[in-house]
């Protein structure tokens, strides 16, 4: 497993020491910016492709198919 090196100040260090253990302060912040950039790419290539392939849907037929899918 890699590692890698932080320079934080005492404050942050302090802080993050009072949610527990740094290394998994860090994990974890780590992988919420992972995630959350991922969704900024799906969210990206969602409007993109809505973009390119406008749907013309009626807010009723869009229930609908919500229904039916919860049906399913």
């Amino acid at each position: 497993m890699p590692t890698i090196t932080v320079r934080i100040s005492d404050e942050d260090k302090k802080r993050l020491l009072k949610r527990g253990k740094l290394s998994d302060s860090v994990r974890e912040a780590l992988e919420l910016y992972l995630n959350t950039a991922k969704s900024r790419d799906l969210i990206a290539k969602l409007e993109e492709l809505q973009r390119k392939y406008p749907v013309k849907t009626t807010s009723a037929e869009e229930v609908r198919m919500i229904n039916e899918d919860r049906k399913r």
